[in-house]
């Protein structure tokens, strides 16, 4: 892939901006004057999203980039608010970041993710983070890179599974250590701090016990007036029904209420008690009353003075929560355990196919070696895969980035079958002099000549074919027309 040019429009100013297909420098006699946005408004024309710059807000551009891919076709990108491509006179609109998988499918000729989502790491060098990435980090902005999976993704291994249980498994871990801490937290306040129940707090107690009574009190009122009126529906019955009984010596005799023994001293002790049962709810009605008028009298004079802080509100709240620590502790450590098993088993699988670990590491140590940080005794196989690098510092760790990388992009090149760019912002480091300068130039002039070169820097470099592109004092500097 080839970028041919790039035309940005910022209001009433734009600038386009030609590139050829061997070395472009971007160049400028002092820093600040637009060389890092130049190189970036590329990648967010490609549709990566990139943080802004200083003076220009990428969303408020305009920018179209035409592009030569590797099969000759030609790709025409425009990037205002939405993201539009004509391939070959066939027009295609894209939402972003949704579909820049579907985008760069295209643009790189590959439809898998770990390639895809690590791309840019490989070919692109950002002057704040591209020097110090290695194997593993982030590119720009919070796009990142992955040594294991750009392998898996060349390898063509799958890990889908088990990288969504790693990540299942990180969320809840992550949750875990949350509710540890407060669990802490939680614990030493209940040690520390000896906190009373306030008159509320207490009122509010006996308020709920005798509503809690007051209901009682209302289901047995009604319990006994329904018997009562049970009872009253029983006399009318027996009136209706005339009864008559026999007595002993031939006589019968009409039943009626007042000839039923007890009958009226049940009646008679049923509405004694809804009386008195009437006379306790009345009472905790009462109660309730004088309760609720006290707490507001309370609140009235408590406003008077200075309320609880929102911290002291924070430990009355979290001591109610039923944390342990002891449980909590135990499931992060078999959250823990899990997560070791799956990265072992993820980087098992990652580093499986020896064919491209093997090519990738030849010639990481080759470039390593010409360079003169590393050969095949100091840099293993294994070491591609190193977390370790605090030893690495300065040029040494610039030079060996440049390895890696350049080993990067030949694996990628070879499983794709295209030629990537490579661009470079601010190659010169601070450690690093005007020699390891001339030896990172002339492996890029000898092994990478048909690669597109784009270097931003204040600095000119011996290609045999360069187009310096310089920017004088802002970017965008053309009126429109």
């Amino acid at each position: 892939m080839r970028i041919k040019e790039i035309h940005v429009i910022e209001g009433l100013f734009e600038r386009k901006i030609e590139f050829i297909n061997q070395a472009n420098l971007i160049f400028s006699l002092e820093n600040s004057c637009g060389k890092t946005t130049l190189v970036r408004l590329i990648l967010y024309s490609l549709g990566y999203q990139i943080p802004n710059t200083k003076n220009i807000k990428f969303e408020n551009c305009s920018v179209r980039c035409l592009l030569e891919l590797d099969n000759g076709g030609i790709v025409r990108l425009h990037r205002p608010n939405c993201f539009s491509i004509s391939v070959e006179g066939e027009d295609k609109a894209f939402a972003l970041p949704e579909q820049l998988d579907e985008l760069h499918e295209i643009l790189f000729g590959t439809s898998n993710k770990d390639i895809l989502h690590n791309i840019l790491g490989a070919f692109y060098f950002d002057q704040e983070k591209g020097w110090t990435l290695l194997n593993r980090g982030v590119v720009i902005g919070s796009l990142r890179f992955n040594i294991e999976e750009l392998v898996r993704g060349i390898s063509g291994l799958d890990c889908s599974e088990l990288i969504a249980r790693e990540r299942q498994v990180n969320s809840n871990l992550s949750k875990y250590k949350q509710m540890y801490s407060i669990a802490q937290y939680r614990d030493s306040v209940q040690q520390d701090l000896l906190i009373a129940d306030t008159y509320e707090e207490k009122t509010d107690v006996e308020i709920q016990q005798l509503l809690m009574e007051k209901s009682n009190l209302q289901r047995e009122i009604s319990r006994v007036g329904k018997s009562i009126i049970g009872n009253k529906k029983f006399e009318e019955f027996i009136d209706e029904m005339k009864l008559l009984v026999s007595t002993e010596d031939g006589q019968q005799i009409t039943v009626t209420k007042d000839n039923i023994v007890g009958f009226n001293d049940s009646v008679d002790y049923l509405i004694a008690k809804k009386k008195i049962l009437l006379q306790e709810l009345s009472d905790v009605l009462k109660k309730i009353e004088k309760i609720t008028s006290q707490q507001t009298n309370e609140k009235n004079q408590l406003a008077f003075f200075k309320s609880e802080s929102l911290a002291e509100v924070f430990d009355k709240q979290i001591v109610k929560l039923p944390l342990n620590q002891i449980a909590i502790k135990r499931a992060m450590d078999e959250l823990e355990k899990e997560r070791k098993q799956l990265k072992h088993e993820i980087s098992k699988i990652s580093r499986s196919d020896n064919t491209v670990v093997m090519s990738l590491y030849k010639t990481v140590v080759a470039y390593a070696t010409e360079l003169g940080v590393g050969n095949s005794e100091s840099v293993t196989a294994k070491y591609l895969f190193t977390s370790n690098l605090k030893e690495l510092s300065g040029a040494v760790l610039h030079k060996l980035v440049f390895a890696f990388k350049l080993g990067y992009i030949n694996e990628i090149e070879n499983h794709l079958g295209i030629k990537l760019p490579i661009i470079l912002d601010s190659p010169r480091g601070k450690e690093v002099d005007e020699k390891n300068i001339s030896l990172m130039i002339g492996i890029l002039k000898r092994d990478f000549k048909e690669n597109q070169i784009i270097i931003a820097s204040i600095y000119e470099y011996d290609f045999d074919e360069m187009k310096k592109i310089e920017i004088k004092d802002r970017l965008i500097n053309e009126l429109r027309g």
